[in-house]
């Protein structure tokens, strides 16, 4: 199979080409993380890592398999908060519910929700440390 569509991606040779689909396929199977893929596959991290900065098809293998992983994750969260998980209600309502009010953060306001007014005060001594 051909990268591209051409005799290798970027014109590379057969054995890069070959890399480059073992690189993929240790990326599938690791959904993503690039050490696991490089244990995995007996591939180094770097090499792996290389291969994602250089070739499209390498780094888009990397980013639908963290997708991938990453729409599976919330699946799980979905099925949790079904399930009544509080812990996982509270956790999605303070990630996705910011808008509704759902912050742990406190905001200070000034009065009828102004703008806090800071005043700052000069303060004149007489050279003795006495205030004049």
């Amino acid at each position: 199979m051909t990268i591209n569509g051409t005799n290798g991606e970027n014109g590379t040779s057969k054995k890069r080409e070959q890399t480059c689909q073992r690189v993929i396929k240790a990326i599938q199977e690791s959904s993503g993380l690039l050490t696991l893929a490089a244990q995995k596959s007996g591939i180094g991290y770097r090499t792996i890592c290389r291969y994602v900065s250089e070739y499209p098809s390498v780094q888009q293998a990397a980013y639908e398999a963290k997708e991938k992983m990453l729409d599976f994750a919330e699946s799980k969260l979905m099925q949790k908060i079904r399930e009544g998980d509080n812990t996982m209600i509270i956790f999605y309502l303070k990630t996705q519910g910011k808008s509704r009010g759902y912050v742990e953060r406190q905001e200070y306001t000034g009065e009828g929700g102004k703008p806090i007014r800071i005043e700052t005060v000069e303060m004149v001594t007489n050279g003795n440390g006495d205030k004049d």
